[in-house]
């Protein structure tokens, strides 16, 4: 019952952070990351897995290191790996 009433970017101005961690879908994370600017941070994605074990391809993310399955190497990557 206590919080804030909007999008997650909202509760983020105004506040003082060095960190910041997220969890929720692929949009809400990407707009985190937009309003963050150069903020360190960590994103736990949600996605549908198909297989839940990496051999499937279906819950892929690009990154700077190349695609990283969510199941296998996430689901907790870091913002500064990813590619939107």
């Amino acid at each position: 019952s206590y919080g804030r009433r909007g999008f997650a970017t909202d509760a983020m101005r105004g506040t003082d952070y060095d960190y910041f961690y997220a969890c929720g879908p692929e949009p809400m994370l990407r707009a985190v990351c937009q309003a963050s600017g150069e903020m360190p941070g960590q994103l736990s994605f949600e996605e549908r897995m198909g297989c839940g074990f990496g051999a499937c391809m279906g819950c892929t993310c690009k990154t700077k290191y190349g695609n990283k399955r969510i199941c296998r190497e996430g689901p907790v990557l870091l913002k500064e790996e990813i590619i939107w």
